[in-house]
C-alpha cells in the first residue's frame, strides 16, 4: 500500500511540475479552413463550388515570431482542414493563417487572416477561415 502511493505521489507531482512549469502548453486553439475553386470570384464561398483539396494550411504566431507553429494542415476531399496550435504559457498571441498556393492558382479572398487570441478574455467569434483559388490565367 505504501508503494502505491508513493508512486502516486511522485506521478501525480511529476505531472503538476510539468503542467505549472510551462513544459507542457497547457492552453490550445482550435479552429479550422476551407479551400475551394471559387468559380465566380467574389470571395465568398457558395455552395455550388467545388472543394479544394491537399492545400496546405500554415499558421504563424507574428506576435512572438513564431513562424508555421505546429504542423501544416492539409485539407481534405471536402475542401475542409480542423486547425490545431497549442500556446505555452497560455500567452496572448497574434495568430496569422496562410494557405500554400497551389500551381496553376492565385487567391480571390485575403492572402493571410489575422487571429488575435487572448485566452484571459477569449477567442475570436470567427472559427472558420476560408482560402477562395481561382485559376490563374
Amino acid at each position: 500500500m505504501i508503494s502505491i502511493s508513493t508512486i502516486a505521489l511522485i506521478f501525480f507531482s511529476t505531472l503538476h511540475y510539468i503542467l505549472g512549469a510551462g513544459g507542457i502548453a497547457n492552453c490550445a486553439w482550435h479552429s479550422s479552413a476551407k479551400a475551394w475553386i471559387d468559380s465566380n470570384q467574389d470571395g465568398v464561398f457558395n455552395n455550388n463550388e467545388s472543394p479544394l483539396n491537399n492545400v496546405a494550411i500554415h499558421i504563424d504566431d507574428v506576435q512572438n515570431h513564431l513562424v508555421d507553429i505546429g504542423w501544416p494542415a492539409i485539407t481534405d476531399r471536402h475542401g475542409d482542414v480542423q486547425l490545431h496550435v497549442s500556446i505555452p504559457d497560455c500567452s496572448n498571441s497574434v495568430l496569422e493563417i496562410y494557405a500554400d498556393l497551389p500551381l496553376g492558382f492565385r487567391l480571390t479572398t485575403r492572402p493571410r487572416i489575422e487571429v488575435n487570441q487572448d485566452f484571459w478574455g477569449g477567442p475570436d467569434t470567427e472559427t472558420n477561415y476560408y482560402f477562395g483559388f481561382t485559376a490563374d490565367k
